[in-house]
């Protein structure tokens, strides 16, 4: 019998999702600069594509046990609708999200993922 390897190109998001699940990280920070350099100069993925799969992988990762989830239909450019697991909204507006982010900051905890591009930004806890 004959088998045929099947070997689909994997997207950014499964490579990221494989690097994130293989290693464990110190930080959050860490495991973003460290995957998205991956996807960028293992695979040639351009910058911008391996940032947003390397967040979307973490926080898909990150939120694996979680019964909350961000309302996609009901969230906007200005505001992010998070539902509670017994599916009660919880509203950040863009100004919310950016006085935490401040907040963060004045007490260490945001922490700059490329030094030299300054971005992106994540909280650690």
């Amino acid at each position: 019998m004959n088998v045929a390897r099947i070997n689909a190109a994997k997207t950014p998001f499964d490579i990221a999702t494989e690097v994130l699940w293989q290693n464990r990280w110190d930080s959050r920070a860490e495991a973003l600069r460290i995957t998205i350099g991956t996807l960028m100069h293992d695979y040639g993925i351009a910058e911008a594509t391996a940032e947003v799969a390397a967040i979307q992988a973490f926080a898909d990762l990150d939120s694996i046990n979680l019964d909350s989830t961000i309302d996609l239909n009901a969230s906007t450019a200005h505001v992010v609708v998070l539902r509670t697991r017994n599916g009660c909204p919880v509203v950040f507006t863009a100004r919310d999200l950016d006085h935490m982010i401040q907040q963060a900051r004045d007490a260490g905890l945001a922490q700059v993922v490329d030094a030299d591009t300054r971005r992106p930004i994540v909280l650690e806890h």
